[in-house]
């Protein structure tokens, strides 16, 4: 389970990667098997344990604590950070299932493992576009989308 979380309460409650059957280093196909309760295959190529390659992580978000108090403020920040939630899991199951769709192809790798994760409302807006153009989506060339 990965540790998470942004300016927001909103965090990563938790993950699973989703891998094929081929292997990571030669591309030859992995035979099933289980090493020590660890979901490792064997290589007959590589003559080693490995992991399938990644195909998408898939992540389950915690949403944000209902407001404490009945104030405006509080009631105002919750609000925000409902925007926020659901601006970021958009984008987490664009994410996915674009990188489920795409399991052959080369793509960035951020859209395989969702790292980085948006962290702001601008973020995670700017991130949901950047997904559906395809254009934005191959070059990534945008140095304002997340934090370095």
């Amino acid at each position: 389970m990965a540790s998470y979380a942004t300016r927001t309460s909103i965090g990563v409650s938790h993950s699973a990667e989703h891998r094929d059957g081929h292997c990571v280093d030669c591309g030859g196909l992995l035979e099933a098997g289980v090493l020590d309760k660890m979901p490792l295959r064997w290589c007959p190529r590589c003559l080693d344990w490995k992991t399938g390659k990644l195909i998408a992580k898939e992540v389950t978000l915690t949403p944000p604590k209902p407001p404490a108090c009945n104030r405006i403020p509080c009631i105002w920040r919750y609000f925000k950070d409902v925007l926020v939630y659901s601006a970021i899991s958009m984008y987490e199951a664009r994410r996915f299932s674009y990188a489920e769709a795409n399991r052959n192809k080369q793509i960035l790798e951020r859209y395989r493992t969702g790292e980085p994760r948006p962290e702001t409302l601008w973020q995670a807006i700017h991130a949901n576009f950047k997904l559906s153009c395809p254009i934005c989506r191959k070059y990534n060339v945008d140095p304002m989308l997340f934090r370095r």
